[in-house]
């Protein structure tokens, strides 16, 4: 925490606290949301982060750093509705929240290729694990995934009923 002294016109000195965090909304309690994201520490992941918690929210970031950077989301540290858990998604989480935002996955191409398997456990394992939390404490879930899961598509800007064009052996078979 950065202090500067203020002048004052008696003997006493007024220390006044620089902002550390951007501003934050308040919320009741009633209107706070115990969110869990998982992937939060990635591009996307770290700009939803923002958004919930300058909406107010308690926001907990699990990370295991394969993809993601602390450094984008170290601005929250030390807040008191934000939590960081360096945390793989394969395991089981036991942490209560009301709402899951799963975004934990490798998504570009040099960090999938590089290890196939662990992005085919972060996706269906990561997922059985927050689907189950999910179900265990009565959390809505959001599943967000990538264009990858499309493979390399013959057409571009794909309509909603393009089935994709998939190949199971080749660059993106841990997604197809």
């Amino acid at each position: 925490m950065l202090m500067k002294e203020t002048p004052s016109c008696s003997n006493y000195q007024h220390i006044t606290v620089s902002q550390k965090y951007p501003p934050v909304k308040f919320l009741s309690e009633k209107d706070r949301k115990r969110i869990l994201i998982t992937g939060g520490a990635g591009f996307v992941g770290s700009h939803l982060t923002d958004k919930l918690m300058m909406d107010g929210h308690e926001v907990t970031v699990v990370d295991n750093f394969f993809t993601g950077r602390k450094r984008n989301v170290e601005h929250w540290i030390g807040h008191e509705n934000f939590e960081l858990i360096n945390h793989d998604v394969v395991e089981p989480l036991y942490i209560e929240v009301d709402q899951i935002y799963h975004l934990a996955s490798p998504a570009s191409p040099p960090n999938y290729m590089y290890n196939p398997i662990k992005t085919l456990k972060t996706n269906t394992i990561g997922t059985l694990n927050m689907l189950g939390l999910a179900k265990r404490v009565g959390a809505r879930l959001l599943l967000a995934s990538t264009s990858e899961v499309y493979g390399d598509p013959e057409v571009h800007h794909q309509s909603e009923d393009y089935w994709g064009h998939l190949n199971p052996i080749g660059p993106r078979a841990c997604y197809d």
